[in-house]
């Protein structure tokens, strides 16, 4: 287990490397929700940097490599599996995970325009997730 809190804020960052495949989705469909709105979108997150609890809420995204082209939006974790389809309560330090995220102001373009993936490693133009205080650290 990692707190949040034990983490310098500065690498308090969620990476997405791409969005679920239907053949993901297909395999993990059990562990998630089954009526999804349209504003959320299922991805294949990266190591988590934390214990990150559903319903954690973060506020920017942006492409990893080019910090300063942020979108300001929010995003909600909603639900958390891996590839055995077992439910979890938070997305486990150290883990990667299919998360089901809530964009409630609409899945921004940084987002919707990533790659399908089918599994991890397949996209190197990842998007990372943070709050404002990490973000300004990171480019600043």
């Amino acid at each position: 287990m990692r707190q949040e809190s034990d983490v310098p804020v500065d690498e308090r960052v969620l990476v997405v490397e791409g969005r679920a495949s239907p053949d993901v989705l297909f395999h993990v469909q059990k562990a998630l929700p089954k009526e999804r709105p349209g504003n959320c979108e299922v991805l294949l997150v990266s190591f988590a940097y934390a214990d990150i609890p559903i319903g954690r809420t973060f506020d920017i995204a942006f492409p990893t490599r080019a910090p300063k082209s942020e979108t300001r939006t929010r995003f909600v974790i909603r639900a958390v599996t891996q590839q055995y389809a077992k439910p979890f309560d938070e997305i486990p330090h150290g883990w990667k995970t299919i998360c089901l995220v809530e964009f409630p102001e609409g899945i921004p373009g940084v987002i919707a325009s990533m790659p399908e993936v089918n599994g991890w490693y397949e996209n190197r133009q990842t998007v990372s997730l943070c709050d404002e205080e990490t973000w300004r650290l990171i480019v600043d």
